[in-house]
């Protein structure tokens, strides 16, 4: 990792943070995050507004996702409204979500593929 932040402890981090390279969670991080990569640990919890372009779940992530790709590890959740590019779910990860859609091809056409609770 080239610029990595870290958010850890058992600390509460409220508020809005953007930051080019990564950043990773192992506590619990409420707001606005945008970062190239981002990294929620198995203790870490994030709820609210993210974008990236990877996201990595072994934790908690809920609210409103946009990210080109998106990995849900073996204790992963992600729940919310979920825009991506591509998708991996390990066994065991779980996926509750209202709405999910993903990015089709260079001109970002956006389908339509979950409307129901999945896990």
């Amino acid at each position: 990792l080239e610029t990595c932040s870290q958010l850890d402890g058992d600390g509460v981090f409220e508020g809005k943070y953007k930051t080019t390279g990564s950043i990773l969670i192992r506590n619990k991080f409420i707001g606005e995050l945008s970062a190239d990569q981002i990294i929620v640990d198995e203790n870490g919890v994030f709820e609210g507004t993210l974008k990236s372009s990877e996201l990595i779940i072994s934790g908690n992530v809920s609210g409103k996702i946009n990210t080109d790709n998106v990995v849900i590890m073996e204790n992963g959740v992600i729940s919310g409204d979920i825009l991506y590019k591509q998708i991996a779910v390990f066994e065991g990860g779980i996926i509750n979500v209202a709405g999910m859609k993903r990015i089709e091809n260079k001109d970002e056409k956006v389908v339509d593929i979950l409307h129901k609770v999945v896990e």
